[in-house]
């Protein structure tokens, strides 16, 4: 089967609003303004997000500290900046990190740390290329997760596609152990 090319993925922007719709699978769910969130009376932990890429993020703030905790970071960032997504099952993750086709296969770059990615793979990160990638990839992803995996880098050449993956199913997608966090133009 012959997958079609989709549009570059060229800024963080136009990332967070395709990925929003859902464009890129399974997700945290995610809320594009406090409004939005606050209305949805979701009760777990959130995190402040960024669409600046690399800049600062608010992991782990509960409800009833949401409110403060975005007034801290619209004082830091515009609120159009800013959004919040459902806080992951970090204490559950199983691997992490970007994985990318290279000359040689697979380019994999992980973590197996249990935290949120970022401050996980400043804390250990590891590489992988070839058949080892494929084979980490392959025993850790659910069958449908990285038959998607698959399908995202087939998709979209030239891309790097970020993920977390865990011992239970999580995100949007029934059946799914692996949420997608990010593809972008490399």
């Amino acid at each position: 089967m012959t997958v079609l090319t989709r549009k570059p993925v060229l800024t963080k922007r136009d990332f967070v609003r395709r990925y929003a719709a859902g464009e890129f699978g399974n997700a945290s769910p995610t809320w594009d303004t406090f409004e939005e969130y606050w209305k949805s009376c979701y009760a777990g932990l959130v995190h402040v997000r960024n669409r600046v890429a690399g800049a600062q993020t608010w992991y782990n703030v509960p409800r009833h500290k949401m409110r403060a905790t975005w007034e801290k970071a619209t004082s830091l960032f515009s609120s159009e900046l800013l959004y919040i997504s459902a806080m992951a099952p970090t204490d559950r993750t199983i691997i992490q990190g970007e994985v990318q086709r290279g000359l040689w296969g697979l380019d994999l770059t992980y973590t197996t740390v249990k935290k949120p990615m970022r401050d996980a793979l400043a804390e250990h990160t590891e590489h992988a290329q070839g058949i080892v990638a494929n084979y980490l990839l392959q025993s850790n992803l659910c069958v449908r997760s990285y038959a998607w995996l698959e399908f995202l880098l087939e998709a979209y050449p030239n891309h790097v596609v970020e993920f977390s993956t865990y011992e239970v199913e999580w995100g949007t997608v029934p059946g799914y152990n692996t949420v997608f966090w990010e593809v972008r133009k490399y």
